[in-house]
């Protein structure tokens, strides 16, 4: 079951910024070529995101048994975590998988360290993905630990989820692996996109009791199809969204500075902008004053009237088509989703 979908808006709106600023004809040559290389990678990105999602929801967005969250940015302690897929088994299999896409490849030596390869075969340095979702589960597990969301119980108890990591890599792009890979944790975790379906079946081999050991002990291990929903929608809500500040990023200021003009002579230089000091002035004009900023309003659910976090409203108003446009808390969520 599809839960959330990938938030192409966003993307799309930076694209619009960045553009936009490559306009500005005071932003200087070299900041423009980090500009475009920034437009480059995101775009990049949103391909490879796009691409490995189309697979996932291929096989999984119409399961029962399975729920799919894309695009999740989650902030914990003060840290945060943008996660490109989620795939959520009855059983809390719960698959953290970041998507790469290379131009021509991705290869990693014996010691584990990441590299891009270009068309001209030169390697270049990259973070290690799989680091990057280490990274990923960690601060998922704080999440789980914490109160900031219920996990689903059975017979009492309260279930753990268990994390594994995908790295998936376009299926465009080469993967060079290292001749002598067994000192590389999780090396087998790098995979193709086309790949996700049997790995993941693989380990379902792996990880799941014998089928006799499976029937007496699934009673305990497995929760409903709505508990999976619920749970999968809990955490969906928790998504916060990041706005970038593309020009504080690069520096660019809000006005055209001051441009000095150098001449043949030292008394020739002039500065460009000032009015002459004899020129009429303009008549003042009064602008009105600003307005004092308001306090924040309640956030309360629509049906129970329970004070609500902004979490959660956004979760309700980037889902206008379930909500209707109204704000309601997780239990009331449920409710109006049965309807």
């Amino acid at each position: 079951m599809l839960i959330k979908e990938m938030d192409e808006h966003a993307r799309e709106r930076d694209l619009a910024e960045l553009n936009a600023l490559l306009q500005l004809p005071y932003v200087p040559a070299y900041t423009k070529e980090q500009i475009k290389k920034t437009i480059r990678n995101i775009q990049s990105g949103l391909k490879g995101e796009k691409d490995a999602a189309y697979h996932i929801n291929f096989y999984y967005e119409n399961h029962k048994n399975w729920a799919v969250i894309h695009d999740l940015r989650l902030e914990v302690d003060g840290h945060s975590a943008q996660i490109d897929h989620l795939l959520i088994d009855r059983f809390l299999e719960i698959y953290v998988c970041e998507s790469k896409r290379f131009n021509e490849g991705i290869g990693i030596n014996e010691h584990g360290e990441f590299f891009s390869v270009n068309a001209d075969r030169k390697h270049k340095a990259i973070e290690s993905p799989i680091e990057q979702n280490n990274r990923h589960k960690l601060l998922l597990k704080r999440l789980f630990d914490s109160d900031e969301i219920i996990l689903p119980t059975r017979l009492g108890l309260k279930m753990k989820p268990s994390l594994h990591s995908l790295i998936l890599i376009a299926n465009t792009s080469k993967i060079y692996r290292p001749k002598n890979g067994k000192n590389v944790d999780d090396l087998d975790r790098v995979i193709k996109v086309e790949q996700l379906r049997n790995r993941i079946m693989k380990d379902v081999d792996d990880y799941r009791p014998s089928v006799l050991i499976q029937q007496f002990t699934s009673a305990a291990k497995i929760i409903s199809s709505e508990t999976l929903e619920e749970f999968a929608e809990d955490l969906a809500s928790l998504h916060i969204p990041l706005r970038m500040d593309w020009k504080k990023r690069f520096g660019i200021s809000d006005r055209q500075p001051e441009i000095t003009v150098r001449a043949s002579t030292p008394q020739a230089a002039a500065t460009i902008a000032p009015k002459p000091t004899n020129a009429p002035s303009a008549p003042a004009i009064t602008q009105p004053a600003a307005p004092q900023p308001t306090q924040p309003q309640r956030l309360f659910c629509a049906a129970c009237k329970k004070t609500v976090n902004p979490n959660v409203a956004n979760y309700c108003w980037n889902n206008q088509a379930r909500f209707h446009g109204k704000v309601y808390c997780y239990d009331c969520q449920r409710n109006v989703g049965k309807t």
